[in-house]
């Protein structure tokens, strides 16, 4: 008779092989054609699945983290299958989960948690991690075609963090994994005094530079980038939210979903929830919140995303990659038919225009927290091959 045990070893070695056999195919960090359907389908097929370089690869591993960030154990309680776990309704909770992820694989320093202020978003460290690494992977492929094509590493590799908020958190893990020098801006002053007291405790001062967008709430690039600066990549976790009845109505969504889940939420507790108007009782919770410029701008992530591309197509030659989060599929749906829109009208562009090269999304995430990557450029393949040789990154590469 075959042990629990060895069971779960089994298919911890299937998975390993797994993750081996995509990750030497390389279904990240290349961006394919419609035509390119073997890539489609590997990297399809690993959609749902941590990044192979991710330190999360899908369990918590409690006592490590208890071990370099003792607070969060007060917080740790048995979950639905008896594993140990966090109440994710409880902003404290979350807070020192994701904390003591930072501080036990990315040397992030304890103070983060004392830094970020009461109301900021809490960002789940696994998902930031993601995108750094995937935003890795688009740079590797600019150096070679390769499989096995050294990342760039070092302060050569720039890029820049398009609305950094009060966590400073992908530049954070961008300079701590891989050194690259960040340019992280905001609009919002609170924000930005929390990303650049948490720079300084991490003493990332030289790798990361806090930036105030002045101009204007829709600038993007202008004001921030200096004259003839240029950027390898630009990346972006767009505000969701149109205003801020959509957040409530969200908000509200998901902690009932996490009250079910528990087993908490029954139809008679619906109906006590209603005040004696009849209106329903709006329950808030920091781990879903946050500061409003970090979740809400006119327009939600559909404008503001058209935003970015808008502005990009005068930065073409000073960005390799163009990078943002899109949270829904409907919303990428209306963002790429905007933005081939964009580029059938340019088929044949005035002198000095620039066409987009290439439109691509990463999936990302699991359940219903998927979203996606959405990529492009205004360079094809030879140009970027020269892009990363005048860079030099395979001169500070680890």
């Amino acid at each position: 008779m075959i042990s629990i045990s060895t069971k779960l070893a089994s298919r911890r070695q299937l998975y390993n092989e797994a993750t081996a056999h995509f990750f030497s195919t390389s279904p990240f960090g290349k961006p394919f054609s419609s035509n390119d359907d073997e890539l489609r389908k590997a990297r399809k097929a690993y959609t749902g699945k941590p990044h192979p370089r991710n330190s999360f690869q899908g369990t918590y591993d409690m006592n490590r983290l208890v071990t370099c960030y003792p607070t969060l154990s007060p917080h740790i309680i048995k979950g639905p299958t008896g594993r140990p776990t966090v109440d994710w309704a409880d902003s404290v909770a979350v807070r020192a989960l994701n904390t003591a992820l930072l501080v036990a694989d990315y040397n992030v320093n304890p103070s983060y948690s004392d830094i970020l202020p009461k109301e900021a978003l809490v960002p789940p460290i696994p998902g930031r991690a993601d995108y750094v690494h995937h935003i890795a992977d688009l740079l590797q492929n600019c150096t070679s075609k390769d499989d096995d094509a050294e990342i760039p590493k070092g302060s050569r590799v720039i890029g820049f963090d398009i609305g950094t908020g009060s966590s400073c958190i992908y530049a954070s893990i961008a300079a701590s994994v891989y050194g690259w020098r960040m340019i992280a801006s905001d609009i919002n002053t609170t924000s930005l005094e929390s990303a650049q007291k948490i720079v300084t405790a991490n003493e990332l001062d030289d790798l990361i530079d806090i930036r105030h967008q002045k101009i204007s709430n829709s600038s993007i690039f202008d004001g921030i980038l200096e004259q003839d600066e240029r950027i390898d990549f630009c990346m972006c976790n767009p505000p969701f939210y149109h205003n801020r009845e959509e957040f409530v109505a969200e908000n509200t969504r998901k902690l009932k979903g996490l009250a079910k889940s528990r087993g908490q939420f029954k139809r008679a507790d619906r109906d006590k929830a209603a005040n004696k108007n009849g209106e329903e009782v709006v329950a808030t919770s920091n781990n879903f919140g946050g500061l409003e410029s970090e979740l809400i701008c006119k327009g939600g992530e559909v404008r503001f995303v058209k935003h970015i591309f808008n502005e990009s197509k005068m930065y073409w030659n000073r960005c390799a990659w163009f990078t943002t989060l899109v949270s829904r599929n409907d919303n990428l749906k209306k963002i790429k038919s905007y933005m081939r829109e964009k580029h059938k009208r340019r088929r044949r562009p005035r002198k000095g225009d620039r066409v987009i090269k290439m439109i691509d999304q990463i999936p990302i995430g699991a359940g219903k927290k998927k979203s996606n990557i959405l990529i492009w450029t205004f360079m094809d393949e030879d140009e970027r091959r020269d892009w990363a040789r005048s860079r030099n990154w395979s001169q500070y590469n680890e």
